[in-house]
């Protein structure tokens, strides 16, 4: 390997700025550039000493021009030892315009990150009665035909919101919802769409999760 000439600068703008002075200001190539983290690019260029030093000092001083902040660190290693070449840098040299297709692509990249929006995510599926304050009953007394219809043919029924509210009407709220707590967040959001004055309606019904569903059931029926 050649002499190795270093420069680490802050932003990608002043790197290009830095590898723009040392091509045009002497004879080496671009071994390789480095994105560090935090903002710090790396850039390696390769020559004889002498065009190696002039690149660095040529390369600094314009970065210096733009902020003499930008400017992090700059070294030239005159005779690197010949491992070097395999663990630090490749001894291909890198394409000017390589750094500028990059930078290209992480802008896309950062871009497209930041165009995500995040959707709400449906977590609690299962809703207990403790859930909604309501405490568990030891009545155990016959319940109405309309129970059965409801456990047998499920909420789909054309007439469904009726027998929800005859269970309501002959064993309370409590047990209605007891009941509607077993069945699936499609079939109660189904179930909402039938009634009137519901709590929620329209869209809201269609992302709304089977906690908040059963808490409207609760409070249309006057158990909050």
């Amino acid at each position: 390997m050649q002499a190795l000439g270093l420069i680490e600068t802050k932003g990608l703008v002043a790197a290009i700025v830095a590898v723009d002075a040392m091509l045009k200001a002497a004879y080496v190539n671009i071994l390789e550039k480095t994105y560090v983290g935090g903002g710090l690019v790396s850039i390696a260029v390769t020559g004889d000493v002498a065009a190696a030093k002039v690149a660095v000092e040529a390369g600094a001083a314009a970065v210096k021009l733009i902020n003499n902040t930008l400017l992090i660190s700059q070294h030239v290693i005159p005779r690197p030892h010949e491992y070097l070449d395999k663990i630090i840098v490749s001894s291909v040299p890198a394409k000017s315009e390589d750094i500028l297709v990059t930078a290209s692509a992480e802008a896309e990249l950062k871009e497209e990150v930041e165009n995500i929006v995040e959707v709400p995510v449906e977590v609690k599926e299962t809703v207990t009665i403790e859930d909604l304050g309501v405490k568990e009953t030891n009545n155990r007394e016959s319940m109405p035909k309309e129970t059965t219809v409801l456990l047998k043919e499920g909420l789909s029924k054309k007439h469904n919101k009726e027998a929800v509210d005859k269970i309501v009407f002959e064993c309370g709220p409590e047990k209605a919802i007891e009941i509607l707590s077993k069945y699936k967040v499609v079939e109660l959001r189904n179930l909402a769409r039938k009634y009137e004055n519901f709590g929620i309606r329209g869209r809201e019904i269609s992302r709304a999760s089977k906690k908040l569903l059963i808490a409207e059931f609760g409070k249309y029926y006057g158990h909050s």
